[in-house]
């Protein structure tokens, strides 16, 4: 069973962020790349939720309710919600 995959305002704005640095300091097509890219790695969550890593930080300090993925160098972080 999927999930629903739901992003905050903050990684929206986040993604606009690096969309528009990309777009103003490299190419727009390097933009739309990374973009999609992101994406997809955000959609994937849908059906493997879990599949990402707990942030070594947030261990470190006994926070187990949040996991990480990439699409290097930008990471995901998200919250699975049952």
């Amino acid at each position: 069973m999927p999930y629903e995959v739901l992003l905050t305002g903050d990684a929206r704005r986040d993604l606009e962020e690096i969309y528009d640095y990309l777009a103003g300091h490299d190419a727009a097509q390097k933009a739309h790349h990374v973009l999609d890219r992101i994406e997809a790695v955000v959609a994937k969550l849908s059906a493997f939720p879990e599949r990402g890593a707990y942030p070594k930080e947030l261990l470190a300090v006994g926070i187990r309710e949040y996991r990480e993925t990439y699409f290097k160098p930008y990471r995901v972080i998200y919250r699975v919600v049952i």
